[in-house]
């Protein structure tokens, strides 16, 4: 008898799992508000950060049913589930809580509620990255005319262009990282040491 009321359970978890919608109506109205308030403002930014453009033709939510529309300017729609503060970011969330709810003390059901079922962005689209390479010369060249923009925001503004600036840098920042801890601790000593 136990055990067919575990195995019950278990198929009813992995049957809520395996749609993770909810029901609206289990969720307060002032909380879908909330949802509904974050999606709307979110559209618009994901719409720049997707296309550039931060125009919508729809950005909608309905907090009774939290059916939403999020369509850029561009006409594409971003992908929700990547993101928080979206509709489908709150519904997983939410499915989560009540599935751990509806495990009772089952410390594996409650595990296998938010382990196997993440909210988010697992593999997030990367749109606006960018590679910063250090460019090095040849032995001998003094210096390289070809130098990128990026180089010149290395240590101390200037691009000597040779190996030897690189590594007199490097260098300095680890004296840096070495001694500077050294100064705070003896720093925060002597004002002790005043205090006594």
């Amino acid at each position: 008898m136990r055990s067919t009321a575990a195995l019950s359970l278990f198929l009813a978890v992995a049957g809520f799992a395996n749609s993770q919608t909810i029901d609206p109506s289990t969720v307060s109205s002032s909380l879908r508000e909330s949802w509904c308030r974050d999606q709307r403002s979110s559209c618009p930014l994901l719409c720049l950060q997707e296309s550039n453009i931060a125009t919508t033709i729809s950005n909608t939510c309905d907090p009774k049913t939290l059916a939403w529309t999020c369509v850029c300017g561009s006409g594409k729609t971003p992908n929700m589930t990547e993101y928080s503060q979206t509709i489908p970011y709150y519904e997983c969330t939410e499915w989560g809580t009540q599935c751990v709810k509806n495990c009772g003390q089952n410390n594996a059901c409650s595990s296998d509620c938010r382990q196997n079922h993440p909210c988010g962005a697992q593999h997030p689209t990367r749109v606006n990255t960018s590679s910063i390479s250090p460019t090095a010369t040849k032995a001998g060249s003094g210096s390289d005319s070809s130098a990128s923009a990026t180089d010149a925001g290395t240590f101390g503004g200037a691009n000597s262009g040779t190996k030897s600036g690189s590594k007199s840098a490097a260098a300095a920042v680890s004296i840096g990282q070495t001694y500077g801890l050294a100064v705070v601790a003896a720093g925060i000593f002597a004002g002790f040491g005043l205090l006594l």
